[in-house]
C-alpha cells in the first residue's frame, strides 16, 4: 500500500537572514541638515523627542515627538533638525522585501505621516509599537534575542505591504529603473569627492559618458531639481554642521566646502533655516549654554 501522506504537503523553503542586512539605531540629532539624497532602502523614522522637518516628493513634513514617517526607497528627501531630536531609525534594503515579495519593486509606499484614514493610523501605531520592542531587544541578553528582532522586522515589513502600500504608478524615476539608479549613484559619490572643488556641469557629465544636456534632463527627472541645485544644498548641509559644531569664521567655511557665491548662499541660508548664519549660530550657542542640547 502506497503512503499518500507525502503527496500532501509541498516543500517551501524560507529566507530568514533579513535581520542581518537592515539598519536599527536609536538616533539622538542636535543639529543637522541632511541635504537631498536617496538610497536603496525603505527608511522609517519614528520621533521620540523633539522635532524634524523632512522634505521628499514635494512636501514638507514637521514631525513632533510621537510622529512617524515611512520614506520609500528611491525617494529623494532632505531632514533639518535645528532644535535638536531623538529618533528610532530603521532601514530595510529594497531586496529584503523583495525576498519575500517579488513585485515590491513596483509598489508604492504611502509615507503621509498625518494621514487621516483610520486603518493607515492603526498601520503607523502599529509600526511605532514595533519598533519599540526592537529596541528593547538591543539591551536584552537572551541568546534569542536577534531572533526576536528578525521577527520584529518582519511584522514591520508585513503591515506596511499590507497596510501601507498601493496599486498605484511610482512618482520616481528612480524606483522603475535600475540603470539610473546606478548613474544617480555615480553623481552623488562624484558630488561627496568632490563638493569642495569647483564642479562643473561638463565634469560631471563627463564621469557618467553624457552628453551634458542629456544629464541635466536626466538629473532634474530622477530627483525634481537641477543638478547646480543639488551640489548647492549639499555643500549649505557640510557649512551648517560645521557652523552649528564649530567657531571657525563663516568666510572660511564657504571657502572650505567650495561656496563661492556669496550672495546665493545668504539667500539659500535664509530661505532654508529662516534665519542668518550669525543668528542661528547664537541661538545654538544660547541653547547649549542653557543646558536645552
Amino acid at each position: 500500500m502506497t503512503d499518500r501522506k507525502s503527496d500532501l504537503y509541498e516543500i517551501i523553503e524560507f529566507n530568514l537572514t533579513v535581520s542581518g542586512r537592515v539598519h536599527f539605531e536609536m538616533f539622538h540629532d542636535s543639529r543637522r541638515y541632511v541635504a537631498p539624497h536617496w538610497h536603496d532602502a525603505l527608511e522609517i523614522i519614528s520621533l521620540t523627542e523633539g522635532e524634524l522637518l523632512v522634505s521628499t516628493e514635494g512636501q514638507q513634513y514637521r514631525l513632533q515627538e510621537g510622529d512617524c514617517i515611512i520614506l520609500p526607497a528611491y525617494s529623494v528627501h532632505s531632514t533639518l533638525s535645528t532644535k535638536g531630536n531623538s529618533s528610532l531609525l530603521l532601514q530595510v534594503p529594497v531586496d529584503a522585501f523583495s525576498e519575500c515579495i517579488a513585485s515590491f519593486e513596483n509598489t508604492r509606499i504611502l509615507c503621509d505621516p498625518f494621514t487621516r484614514d483610520p486603518e493607515r493610523q492603526k498601520c503607523l501605531e502599529r509600526i511605532k509599537f514595533l519598533l519599540r520592542k526592537i529596541m528593547e531587544t538591543q539591551t536584552d541578553s537572551e541568546p534569542a534575542a536577534g531572533l526576536r528582532s528578525a521577527c520584529l522586522v518582519l511584522e514591520i515589513m508585513y503591515v506596511i505591504y499590507t497596510g501601507l502600500s498601493s496599486a498605484e504608478e511610482m512618482s520616481s524615476s528612480l524606483a522603475s529603473n535600475r540603470k539610473n539608479r546606478e548613474r544617480m549613484s555615480s553623481v552623488l559619490a562624484y558630488t561627496e569627492a568632490h563638493y569642495n572643488e569647483p564642479v562643473s556641469l561638463e565634469d560631471v557629465a563627463g564621469e557618467l559618458h553624457l552628453q551634458v544636456n542629456y544629464f541635466c534632463h536626466l538629473f532634474k527627472e530622477n530627483t525634481g531639481m537641477t543638478y547646480l541645485q543639488y551640489l548647492n544644498e549639499y555643500r549649505l548641509g557640510r557649512i551648517y554642521q560645521d557652523l552649528m559644531e564649530t567657531d571657525m569664521p563663516l568666510k572660511f567655511l564657504l571657502e572650505k566646502h567650495g561656496f563661492t557665491n556669496y550672495k546665493l548662499f545668504r539667500r539659500m541660508f535664509f530661505d532654508r533655516f529662516g534665519a542668518t548664519p550669525g543668528e542661528l549660530r547664537k541661538n545654538a550657542g544660547n541653547a547649549a549654554a542653557e543646558g536645552k542640547v
